[in-house]
């Protein structure tokens, strides 16, 4: 028996995502990857390298929360994109039962996340000028 025998069929018959620097893509700054390009650069000493940092920085949440003029109860801070979609999915929807709309071109973890939680993903893509398409949005909504 191998370990993929033991992952669960869904998950088996997922095609991994690939990032733009897997499939070739040149440069030296990847955005796409959430990667900041003028970030400061940080030293690991004695007293941090063994230490989780705060998963929710009181700190962070409440200057992000003010910049965006929300409330700080709507803010979520993740460790990128792929979690924080992932962490949504799976607080908010039902395998089986819910849906998540995926408008490509856009980042494909939202369907990677979906479907590995085993949450249907129904996708409707853009229009022409880049746009949402609303009303077969709307139709994908009600399938």
């Amino acid at each position: 028996m191998s370990i993929e025998d033991l992952a669960r069929a869904n998950v088996r018959a997922l095609t991994p995502y690939q990032s733009a620097r897997r499939l070739g893509g040149k440069g030296d700054v990847w955005l796409n990857a959430n990667e900041f390009p003028t970030a400061v650069a940080f030293q690991l000493t004695e007293q941090t390298l063994n230490r989780y940092p705060e998963p929710q920085p009181k700190a962070v949440i409440e200057s992000y929360a003010r910049y965006a003029e929300v409330k700080p109860e709507q803010v979520l801070v993740s460790r990128g994109a792929d979690e924080g979609i992932e962490l949504l999915i799976r607080a908010f929807c039902e395998p089986g039962e819910d849906a998540v709309l995926y408008c490509p071109p856009t980042y494909g973890m939202y369907s990677v996340s979906a479907e590995t939680i085993g949450v249907e993903c129904r996708t409707v893509p853009t229009l022409a000028d880049w746009q949402l398409d609303l009303r077969a949005s709307k139709r994908g909504w009600t399938a």
